[in-house]
């Protein structure tokens, strides 16, 4: 992904628009010119990030949701990871082999990796989540990933003991990882996704359901851990002495705020209360057009409308493809602001192919007209000319940032289709729990959880636990299936693009709208950190230039 000197922050899992804020604290130190306070030793005090609200849980095996995936980021350390090429690379586990068949994968876990209380990790401790995602009391949003593995979607069903699952921690350092059959993308889902992240055995255990709230329970084996849990109002993450390149991190303190409002996120920035901003609303940030600390960053997101094909009138395919036709997301992204762009992919437009880098938006062209008149015969061929007859519509959105004003445009552009679409705004927290259980048409958000246009695909296959519209397509679940024994690397692609097609183009379920550039007000006199392929931010090092 193409990073363009900017700080990003990639929010969830899904789905999103969080916003990430770095401030700071005064007290002490060297000062420069910069709203940043450092020591003597030039390490930098505290960075002050916001999240939006409080929602979801700490549990990599349970509803990992907006405020998770910066847990994650900060205080968990995956098997691998990736460079900022995309390239994998050694983190908690210090190699892998691979079996010739391609089915085994073992991973050898370092000497030194260390919990934030001094024990040691252990192979224990990845199954340990692996293992209570499998238990369907437990919720895992991320469960259907660990479904590659030998035994897993089995065990998950009930039909064998979750101690056949193929997954092997008799050695503490050594993670024997068995598959059903070849999956293409099974490295990528050991750099980043939830279920692969590890939780201590000595307490995260399903008889404290919890466990993740407490800090001195969330024990880290990343750059950071959980010091203080504020809820409502932050988190205080502090340096983890213990991690294993602990001598390289630069940051001792990261205090997440929970700012769900863009106007206060706005006011805080401009009045030196923080120092860097990022996902600036545009308000703002076009005040900043031509300064220096404005930057842009292409990130591997989409924003889109989920159409529910088993509620009325969607459950008519000529009525989705009409709702999707009748939009033009030139105005809708006018709206949102300088940092939006129209998609029609479902795939982030900006992910790039790992075939040959080209972004995905221009790989697979327009999957959906504007076409008011095509979208008005459709609506008349369901039986409802003019909208006449159509059952009620609701969209429903979080009232967060920009939704509001986007749902306004969608509904004046439905009303040229004679229908006249109720808004039903929610707070964040309700209104990931209802489009949990299913709503008619409705706002989501989704940013890459890992390197692979699977990201996106992979939730909609039949049955998956983040396939929230309960769709279901023969065709397009052959597909997907295909494309994980594909090694091929082209012609796996090929596939993905068909079964994209499906989705939007044919059943056209998902309504692609727009994609942000993540943008940013960045003190340029932040430097050392970087953000890989999927937007993954590493702070760890992170300096300030000292000027005088």
């Amino acid at each position: 992904m193409k990073i363009t000197n900017s700080v990003t922050r990639k929010m969830v899992a899904a789905f999103l628009s969080a916003a990430l804020i770095i401030g700071f604290t005064g007290c002490g130190g060297n000062k420069t010119k910069s709203r940043v306070t450092t020591n003597e030793k030039g390490e930098i005090l505290e960075l002050a990030v916001a999240n939006q609200s409080e929602t979801g849980e700490y549990d990599p095996a349970g509803a990992a949701a907006y405020v998770y995936f910066s847990h994650q980021t900060y205080a968990l350390d995956p098997l691998i990871t990736y460079t900022k090429d995309g390239l994998y690379t050694a983190a908690t586990a210090e190699k892998w082999e691979i079996s010739d068949d391609l089915l085994t994968y073992t991973f050898y876990i370092r000497e030194n990796a260390k919990w934030s209380d001094g024990s040691d990790v252990t192979a224990a401790d990845y199954k340990n989540t692996m293992i209570r995602a499998l238990e369907p009391a437990n919720g895992a949003w991320y469960v259907d990933f660990l479904f590659p593995i030998k035994g897993a979607k089995a065990a998950f069903n009930g039909e064998i003991g979750l101690d056949e699952v193929a997954i092997d921690a008799s050695q503490p350092k050594v993670l024997k990882i068995t598959l059903e059959k070849p999956c293409a993308y099974f490295l990528d889902l050991c750099s980043n996704v939830p279920t692969y992240m590890p939780s201590s055995t000595k307490y995260a255990v399903d008889s404290d359901k919890n466990w993740d709230m407490e800090p001195s329970k969330n024990l880290s084996n990343g750059p950071w851990y959980m010091a203080e849990r504020h809820p409502g109002e932050y988190v205080l993450y502090k340096k983890n002495p213990y991690y294993y390149d602990a001598a390289n991190v630069n940051v001792l303190s990261i205090k997440m705020r929970f700012m769900d409002d863009d106007q206060a996120k706005s006011a805080a920035y401009q009045t030196g209360e923080l120092t860097t901003l990022s996902g600036a609303p545009s308000s703002i940030a076009e005040a900043y057009l031509g300064k220096p600390e404005l930057q842009f960053a292409e990130i591997p997101q989409t924003n889109f409308i989920m159409l529910n094909p088993n509620i009325a009138p969607f459950d008519n395919p000529k009525v989705r493809k009409a709702f999707a036709l009748a939009l033009n997301r030139k105005d809708i992204a006018t709206v949102v602001g300088i940092s939006c762009e129209p998609s029609t992919t479902f795939v982030g437009r900006f992910y790039k192919s790992k075939v040959d880098g080209t972004p995905w938006g221009t790989l697979q062209g327009d999957l959906l007209d504007e076409n008011i008149e095509e979208a008005k015969k459709l609506l008349a061929e369901a039986g409802y000319p003019e909208g006449a007859g159509l059952p009620k519509v609701t969209y429903t959105y979080p009232s967060l940032g920009y939704e509001g004003d986007v749902a306004q445009v969608l509904q004046q552009q439905w009303k040229q289709l004679g229908v006249d679409v109720e808004l039903q705004a929610l707070e964040n927290e309700v209104y990931v729990a209802q489009r949990r259980e299913g709503f008619q048409c409705g706002r989501m958000q989704w940013y890459a959880d890992y390197n692979d246009p699977t990201t996106w695909l992979m939730m909609f296959v039949t049955g998956n636990s983040l396939n929230d519209i309960k769709w279901s397509n023969a065709e397009y679940d052959k597909l997907m299936a295909a494309s994980d024994l594909e090694l091929d690397v082209k012609k796996r692609q090929d596939i993905l693009l068909k079964a994209e097609k499906i989705a939007v183009s044919e059943d056209t379920v998902i309504v692609p709208l727009f994609t942000n550039n993540n943008t940013n007000l960045i003190p340029p006199e932040l430097y050392d950190y970087y953000y890989d392929v999927i937007c993954y931010p590493n702070y760890t090092q992170m300096k300030v230039k000292v000027t005088e």
